[in-house]
């Protein structure tokens, strides 16, 4: 009866212990998994910025500006999904191809229009331009001449700065694309600027902006950019602009 009873109690009392074991388990604290990545394509920060919402409220993301590296550290589960968000955003930019003519139009005094297009041209090289030709039915001016024509290789989302020139004139083109996906086909936002170099009496030098503007522009297309008159009227700067994007 007595060896009964201590068995009795000692099951009691082993029952009673299961909640609090089941409680020392659930509060007993989960495995964290821990992953250094290289962040290979686009500023850390960035992706630090995009990742952070999807890290648990025990998890840590630790940014290291100097290497552009991430420090994730999570349960297993939120690290695989951060690293796999990490995967589709940090990607290679495209590069992407412009060409760039600096024409210079120019206006012989007492000219009340443009005349037919076959007189127009003092530079036979862009005679058959059809843009130009456009022109010359719009702009009163009478002589077209290439200043200058560069090819400019840029990444997307990348800033890229082009110095411009000819006939004793200087010009700093600044342009930065981004790409944009869509389903009629691929085309390009441009934020660019034109400006001019010059110099103050003291020799100090001086910027003007002739051209600032956003164009979109289908890949392969061509297409005047903008216009900015010189010297009182009598010349003007007109900026073409084409784009490709290379796959």
């Amino acid at each position: 009866m007595k060896k009964t009873t201590i068995f009795i109690v000692t099951l009691l009392f082993l029952v009673s212990m299961i909640p609090v074991l089941n409680a020392q388990q659930s509060t007993s604290p989960t495995k964290l998994m821990k992953e250094i990545v290289k962040v290979n394509y686009i500023d850390a920060r960035s992706a630090y910025s995009i990742l952070m919402p999807y890290m648990s409220r025990n998890g840590k993301l630790q940014l290291v500006r100097e290497s552009n590296m991430l420090i994730i550290e999570d349960i297993p589960e939120i690290v695989d999904k951060v690293l796999s968000i990490l995967k589709e955003i940090d990607i290679k930019p495209l590069d992407l191809q412009f060409t760039v003519d600096l024409i210079l139009g120019s206006m012989s005094s007492g000219s009340t229009g443009a005349r037919d297009a076959s007189e127009v041209y003092s530079d036979k090289k862009i005679d058959s331009d059809p843009l130009i030709k456009e022109l010359s039915k719009l702009l009163t001016y009478e002589s077209f001449k290439r200043l200058d024509s560069t090819l400019i290789n840029v990444q997307d989302n990348s800033r890229s700065t082009q110095m411009l020139g000819g006939e004793g004139m200087s010009f700093r083109l600044d342009l930065q694309p981004r790409y944009i996906k869509e389903e009629k086909g691929d085309s390009i936002r441009v934020d660019l600027s034109l400006s001019s170099r010059q110099f103050k009496s003291d020799g100090s030098p001086l910027s003007l902006t002739l051209i600032d503007t956003t164009i979109t522009l289908n890949s392969g297309d061509r297409s005047v950019v903008g216009v900015s008159k010189l010297n009182g009227g009598d010349k003007a700067l007109i900026l073409i602009l084409s784009g490709v994007v290379k796959k």
